[in-house]
């Protein structure tokens, strides 16, 4: 690849974050290379949106997306050009499930990016895959990988060039009316409408006379002009046909759009009903434990009040026993004294029974 594609490679396929600082360092790095031009073409570079970003993540990691787009986007446009119903119906449920299926891994990749991809830009990345399923120029866009902004799909089928009736794309993907042929168009009797003026001339008969013009004649015009009509309302029920096949594969696909919201709504009803529940249970639970505390409070309030009341009396009891304590000791303090008197008598008393025998 050369300086313009690897630039571009590298900035598309690169975080959405800094898009803007990779992309302005790449201008720089190219003006002083010397290539002005190239730098120019770098700097006007738009930053894509997120779910244009998500596309292009999602183009870059399925190699293989490009021939599926391309594959169901051909099998679209052929059923409605052949206005074949049952295949336009099929190839409609396989292009809604394809873009689901499409659309859900884009959002995986972002994810895994560190990207969050809000349900808006969730949906405008299922519009650009649709319109790149029915418009050849929003699928080269889309498969690029180099993608900036969404694309949609504007009026009714697929665009068999991938331009609106005007000549001119919307956002490449606009598209144009089921291209079928008129009656008049077609080649062969069958598609011929024929008119009195442009029945040929009667043949003369004989001696040159003119013919003289049979009923029969008329009736076979009449026959024709009926089976022209016939044939034209024919042509009109199939397109009616296959606008009516699209409209219920839209509304199929609208639906199909709806209960994903409505599952996912569901889901989140649920996950929030489980987190209230929760919510209450935890609630309960603290309740309840504020409760026990309360009672445990209580009484250990009550025991501290009783015994708060029975400290004046356990200190009365205490400075009656050390008063009793006190007594006591001087007593026995008196009884030691008179017992060291009486032992002293004692002594002396037996020296004198005993001082004169010795």
């Amino acid at each position: 690849m050369g300086a313009w594609e690897d630039a571009v490679d590298d900035l598309y396929g690169g975080p959405l974050g800094d898009f803007v600082a990779r992309r302005d360092a790449a201008a720089r790095a190219a003006r002083t290379a010397g290539d002005r031009d190239l730098a120019a073409r770098i700097a006007a570079l738009r930053k894509p949106t997120v779910a244009a970003w998500a596309v292009n993540l999602l183009v870059r990691d399925d190699p293989s997306l490009a021939d599926q787009v391309r594959a169901v986007g051909e099998g679209l446009r052929e059923a409605e050009r052949t206005l074949d119903g049952p295949a336009l119906r099929e190839l409609t449920t396989q292009r809604r499930k394809l873009v689901a299926g499409l659309a859900q891994q884009a959002r995986r990749l972002a994810s895994a990016a560190g990207q969050k991809v809000s349900d808006a830009a969730a949906q405008e990345v299922e519009r650009t895959l649709t319109a790149a399923l029915l418009d050849p120029a929003a699928a080269q866009a889309v498969t690029s990988g180099a993608l900036t902004h969404a694309q949609e799909h504007v009026g009714f089928g697929a665009s068999p060039h991938g331009t609106g009736s005007d000549g001119t794309g919307s956002d490449g993907a606009a598209e144009q009316d089921v291209d079928v042929a008129s009656p008049g168009r077609r080649s062969g009797t069958e598609g011929t409408t024929t008119s009195d003026d442009d029945a040929p001339p009667a043949a003369d008969g004989p001696a040159g006379r003119p013919a003289t013009p049979r009923s029969g004649d008329a009736t076979t015009r009449r026959a024709e002009q009926e089976r022209l009509r016939a044939a034209r309302d024919r042509e009109r029920a199939e397109r009616e046909r296959a606008r009516a096949a699209e409209a219920l594969a839209a509304a199929e696909d609208t639906l199909a759009q709806a209960r994903t919201r409505y599952d996912d709504a569901a889901r989140a009803d649920q996950d929030a009903r489980r987190d209230l529940e929760d919510a209450q249970r935890a609630s309960e639970e603290a309740y309840r434990a504020e409760e026990d505390l309360v009672r445990a409070l209580a009484d250990v309030r009550r025991r501290l009040a009783e015994a708060r009341s029975a400290l004046p009396r356990a200190d009365e009891r205490l400075v009656t026993a050390q008063q009793h304590a006190r007594q006591q000791e001087k007593a026995v303090r008196v009884a030691q004294r008179t017992l060291d008197r009486a032992t002293s008598a004692a002594d002396r008393a037996r020296d004198r029974v005993d001082g004169p025998e010795g």
